[in-house]
């Protein structure tokens, strides 16, 4: 039976590792040539250089400068991250935490909040650009963990998009009348794909995990929450955010070299962006930012005006969480303002870019809302894939 109200999230919940790594510790693990190159690069960079160290620069002070950038331009302080150790000494974390680890946690903290046990959830959707393995999925790792014995769960991979697009799975499905309760969760290990050596893209990273249980209505205990008004989802060809983690494409590829491990190629060099050179992150990040922020500032201004809405009705803006060059650019365009706003939560300032959980990090924290008051989440990932969910505090 259709319903014809719109789903509750009922229960928020968050989990991120104890650990942070500094920006002094992304400085020193960057390769001094790849440091150097980035700096002659970066106008911000080159300037703060040629006024206090004209002439050569010593690879001391072009590190001393990234980590600035990094602080006041990128408007990062720290990332959490699950084996702060082991991203130092440069090798794979042997603590058997995974993504799993801390999605479980962060659904558990929802099912307490909505008062509802895991046996009550009939889908687990779990949101992730760092799958733990193509199967099974990590969304099953997280039932087994929680014991959501009933529920049917599985993988969406949208990259940073994917929890929105979870919420937008999760709304048809209740309103269908198919499921009462979902739990959506995102959950990252991002730092164990990212390439420390490069210093365009290192710095970005953190690991963490956001669950929000979605359900009808009818169904929820507890009259608090958020209702799910609205979602919209698009995708847009492009390979301007690309990985060689997982899939058959870079497994063809490495299997096709004559070697077992191919030489490792460097960002911007040949053939760097295939995946048997590179297979870490890679992105063209001004080209991504000129891309995304006008399909983004639209998208927004869309699911708010076809809900009879002003922007100005809006009390929050949950977006994606890159960078605060990213954020400011869309705050300056669509509201007129400049960061810091009460209106645009910033979860990467200590956190760090956790991908698809730092939106709904910032749902999780959320604490000033008033009944009535409305918040729009929209998000974008590679892809290019964008999502939008208007919600409204009950």
């Amino acid at each position: 039976m259709l319903s014809s109200t719109p789903p509750i999230i009922s229960g928020r919940g968050m989990r991120l590792p104890d650990e942070a790594l500094s920006n002094a510790d992304v400085a020193a693990l960057a390769d001094p040539r790849q440091l150097r190159l980035w700096a002659e690069r970066n106008q911000w960079c080159r300037r703060q250089l040629d006024s206090e160290a004209p002439g050569a620069w010593s690879e001391g002070e072009i590190r001393g400068i990234f980590e600035r950038y990094v602080a006041e331009r990128i408007g990062i302080n720290a990332r959490r991250v699950i084996d702060r150790q082991a991203l130092i000494d440069g090798r794979p974390s042997r603590r058997g935490v995974h993504a799993s680890d801390l999605g479980a946690g962060a659904c558990r903290a929802a099912l307490d909040a909505a008062a509802v046990d895991p046996e009550e959830v009939d889908a687990l959707i779990c949101g992730t650009s760092s799958p733990e393995r193509i199967y099974p999925t990590t969304a099953i790792e997280i039932q087994s963990k929680i014991g959501a014995r009933r529920a049917h769960a599985f993988d969406l991979l949208a990259a940073c998009s994917s929890f929105v697009y979870g919420l937008h799975m999760a709304r048809g499905l209740i309103e269908a009348g198919i499921h009462r309760r979902i739990l959506v969760v995102a959950a990252e290990y991002f730092t164990s794909a990212v390439d420390y050596a490069d210093p365009n893209n290192s710095f970005f990273w953190g690991d963490g995990a956001a669950a929000a249980l979605v359900e009808s209505q009818e169904s929820a205990r507890r009259p608090e929450g958020y209702l799910l008004v609205d979602t919209h989802c698009l995708s847009i060809p492009s390979q301007n955010i690309r990985t060689g983690l997982g899939g058959t494409k870079p497994f063809l590829a490495r299997m096709a070299c004559a070697a077992p491990e191919p030489p490792r190629q460097e960002p911007g060099e040949s053939g760097a962006t295939d995946e048997a050179a590179y297979p870490y992150f890679w992105q063209d990040g001004p080209q991504v930012v000129k891309d995304v922020v006008p399909v983004v500032v639209r998208e927004t201004r869309s699911i708010v005006e076809r809900n009879g809405l002003a922007l100005d009705d809006v009390r929050q803006f949950m977006f994606h969480q890159p960078s605060a060059l990213f954020l400011g650019s869309l705050a300056k365009r669509l509201l007129g303002v400049r960061l810091p706003c009460e209106r645009v939560p910033t979860s990467f300032l200590e956190y760090g870019n956790t991908s698809s959980a730092g939106a709904p990090i910032c749902l999780a924290e959320e604490a000033t809302m008033a009944a009535g008051e409305h918040a729009c989440m929209t998000v974008f990932g590679a892809g290019y894939t964008v999502a939008c969910a208007l919600l409204r505090k009950s």
